[in-house]
């Protein structure tokens, strides 16, 4: 199951300049308190072109008591698409791919209800594939990717409406790898990484010193491993994360990444990016599964950028924001731009869910509130299909609960594969949406989770 956080970028309305050391301190002073509720990450702030601020704060690996610093290597999760479009806006302008290309050109074999869809379909999220098609670390190779995601009932006509999908990215990936003739870890490489200089971004190649890399906590301190102790292949991470997330990075590798994005023609020319990654607008990219978390936020009225990265569920960095943009002197305006996931709660339409639908959507989310333990593995052994462990489901499932908090149903609806889409508001992320694929003959088992935070 995948988390994703949807990041909106607000307008910073910026007062009085004030000087460099001041603001250090107050930003510090700010990530102290938040360390000593249980807060550990690290941040790196520019403002007005000055460095403002770059330190680690609590523990990346708790087990050999080794401190973040500005050097540990985190998880950058969704942040990974990134470098898909890069990838992708590369190519287009070598002449390798349109934007245009239906499936059909890149994969000759698409059924009919999928030829036509769109490389930029895919990139907008906008092709009817769900939000993913299997756990990220599920050992599926490229041919196993391609064949699910072609046998999958569309959710929509392509080009409808918007749903945020994994899966829609990792067939980009396949796309870049079949035009480049390279790995996608080799062609981050070769043509992002290697011309701005940078060594400590990417998966296998940059082969990272295991000491430097940050571990996942989740609730009570359970530890959830780094990102290269997961099952992988050879040449990067298995195909349902491949090209949507899995990616590993140090801050000042992402700083000079996306600086050299958003405000140069380094990697791509002006015109290709103008519609992703805007010179002017204030964004806010961030990526999460739910434990380890990547924020990197700009504005270039204010002339700052915000980055930060944690790997403790318990104090996530959304919690800490608003104090970190007052110290900045910083006030938050309205939202300027949704930069990732789908739209709005209020936008998006289904199908009513029949009476035996909604009351599973209800069973579900009442014993995720409850936090009872057992009461969940009992559920998770009776209403979901037996093709997956019930412990590996429970550790996810179980997880929401600490990570959102209570979670109140707002609303039920069916998409045309009769997959349901509960959309819920949480205690601690606000708006969701948890959509459940259920089989659609008695006994209506469940046979997979999708969550997305975020959206209104």
């Amino acid at each position: 199951m995948r988390f994703l956080v949807v990041a909106a970028a607000a307008a910073l309305v910026v007062p009085a300049p004030a000087k460099s050391q001041d603001l250090s301190a107050r930003v510090d002073s700010v990530m102290r308190e938040a360390e000593s509720r249980g807060f550990s990450g690290v941040v790196r702030i520019q403002k007005d072109g000055a460095l403002v601020l770059e330190k680690g704060y609590g523990m990346a690996n708790r087990a050999q008591r080794i401190p973040f610093s500005p050097s540990t290597v985190v998880q950058i999760g969704s942040n990974t698409k990134d470098f898909t479009k890069v990838a992708i806006l590369q190519l287009m302008e070598k002449g390798l791919l349109q934007l245009s290309d239906p499936l059909s050109k890149h994969f000759p074999s698409a059924p009919a209800d999928k030829r036509d869809i769109t490389i930029r379909q895919l990139m907008n999220h906008r092709a009817g594939f769900p939000i993913g098609l299997g756990a990220d670390f599920a050992q599926v190779n490229r041919q196993q990717l391609v064949e699910a995601a072609m046998n999958f009932k569309l959710l929509f006509n392509p080009g409808d409406r918007t749903n945020y999908s994994n899966t829609g990215y990792a067939l980009l990936a396949v796309i870049i790898e079949q035009v480049s003739g390279k790995s996608y870890d080799e062609y981050v490489r070769d043509n992002i990484l290697s011309p701005l200089g940078l060594r400590d971004t990417g998966f296998h190649l940059p082969a990272f010193e295991t000491t430097r890399l940050a571990h996942g906590y989740s609730a009570g301190g359970k530890h959830e491993g780094t990102l290269l102790s997961r099952p992988r292949l050879p040449d990067g991470p298995y195909w349902n994360l491949r090209g949507n997330g899995g990616m590993l990075s140090t801050l000042s590798d992402m700083s000079a990444f996306y600086r050299a994005l958003f405000e140069t023609d380094k990697l791509v020319g002006p015109a290709a990016r103008r519609e992703d990654f805007p010179r002017n607008e204030p964004v806010a990219l961030a990526g999460s599964d739910l434990v380890n978390f990547f924020l990197y936020e700009r504005d270039p009225r204010a002339k700052v950028e915000i980055m930060i990265a944690s790997n403790n569920s318990e104090v996530k960095v959304p919690t800490i924001m608003p104090a970190v943009t007052a110290a900045l002197g910083l006030v938050r305006g309205g939202v300027v731009r949704e930069t990732s996931g789908g739209p709005p709660l209020a936008q998006r339409t289904g199908k009513p869910a029949t009476p035996v639908q909604d009351q599973i959507a209800r069973d579900l989310i009442a014993v995720i509130n409850s936090g009872n333990a057992e009461a969940l593995r009992t559920f998770i052994r009776d209403r979901f299909v037996g093709d997956v462990p019930v412990e590996d489901r429970f550790g996810r499932i179980s997880g929401m609960n600490a990570n959102l908090g209570k979670l109140e149903i707002l609303g039920v609806t069916v998409g045309d594969d009769g997959a349901l889409q509960v959309q819920l508001r949480s205690a601690i992320e606000g708006n969701a949406t948890l959509t459940v694929d259920i089989e659609s003959t008695p006994p209506h088992k469940i046979r997979r989770l999708g969550l997305m935070v975020g959206g209104d």
